[in-house]
């Protein structure tokens, strides 16, 4: 991956939906031009993430999913969809990349993201062009 683009659609997973529409808006005024799905529930998108699967199992070669993860939601939080995510078989997981985007500056919460082989990056909010920049080198420099 060298470009956003080459990601098949986003899921922006944030309990906020102001953040989630700017979010958005930001990554269209940054080029990308394919669908981004929005979710204020982590439950719901792990959902959707699991209907993903199941269409596009028969596919291959398809350009991964890229999934904005916020990790202090209620009741599902991006913990707990990190939690679910770990226990699915890696041909699943291979069609999906996580990126925390979270608030947290917490260097026990950003450690233990790094430590997540599931996970591929944390980046503090606000999102910004930088923080493209860092989700595209995420990915040259993969774990």
């Amino acid at each position: 991956m060298t470009n956003i683009n080459e990601f098949e659609s986003i899921l922006l997973i944030d309990d906020d939906p102001v953040i989630n529409i700017l979010n958005s808006k930001f990554l269209r005024r940054a080029g990308y031009l394919h669908k981004i799905w929005k979710f204020e529930d982590g439950l719901e998108a792990f959902h959707y993430l699991n209907q993903i699967v199941e269409v596009q199992k028969h596919i291959v070669n398809k350009n991964p999913v890229l999934i904005l993860l916020d990790l202090n939601m209620p009741v599902f939080s991006g913990w707990d969809f990190i939690e679910k995510y770990n226990l699915l078989d890696s041909h699943i997981k291979r069609n999906f990349r996580i990126v925390v985007l979270s608030s947290s500056t917490i260097k026990e919460d950003i450690d233990r993201i790094n430590s997540n082989l599931d996970v591929y990056g944390y980046i503090i909010k606000p999102f910004s062009i930088e923080s493209i920049d860092a989700i595209e080198k995420f990915f040259n420099y993969s774990k």
